[in-house]
């Protein structure tokens, strides 16, 4: 072998050396491999082995990103002022409107997707509990501060003309898929 490639193996080696999925044997290979062609190796799964190591690295960082709640939410102060008007827009529910016809609140125009990622705790600090905790096979009240994690916490922004009833009107919806954050917060309209 020539000396120039023999120099170029070795300083290959001393690079692979910072990359902890590849091993490289030195000396005489079991397998009757020469220990200075690498690549003739048994372990070695790739000819590019900084693409094999940045594969990985790639994949961990995906992976981690997958694992992390997603969403828009932050604590500032344009977030906390929606929060502010929702809130007020609940509280205003009861005494808004002429009592003998229906009354939908003015917030329900409102984009919420910012909300998103928002822990369910703090939506519910700052809207009060939810009127009711729903999930695809059955719909509760809420019996604690928060609802269960395979429920969704819901809150109304409706009011019908002298009736207690529910649904018929829009509504703000955490949907969790039974995690502690909001993955989406949403308005929907129940019949």
């Amino acid at each position: 072998m020539e000396p120039e490639a023999s120099n170029a193996i070795r300083q290959l080696r001393v690079g692979l050396a910072d990359c902890p999925l590849i091993v490289i044997q030195s000396g005489a290979a079991a397998d009757g491999a020469n220990p200075d062609e690498w690549w003739h190796h048994q372990r070695v799964m790739s000819r590019n082995p900084q693409s094999l190591c940045a594969a990985f690295f790639i994949l961990a960082t995906f992976l981690m990103a997958c694992s992390t709640p997603s969403g828009n939410y932050r604590n500032d102060a344009a977030h906390e002022a929606l929060l502010q008007a929702l809130r007020q827009c609940l509280v205003e529910l009861s005494i808004s409107g002429e009592r003998n016809k229906d009354f939908i609140s003015p917030c329900v125009g409102r984009d919420v997707s910012s909300l998103n990622g928002i822990g369910r705790d703090r939506l519910i600090d700052a809207l009060g509990p939810a009127r009711l905790c729903i999930s695809p096979t059955e719909t509760n009240f809420p019996e604690k501060a928060n609802c269960p994690l395979d429920q969704d916490p819901l809150w109304s922004f409706y009011r019908h003309a002298g009736s207690i009833d529910m649904g018929g009107g829009p509504e703000l919806v955490c949907v969790a898929n039974k995690q502690t954050h909001c993955v989406t917060v949403e308005w929907r309209r129940t019949k």
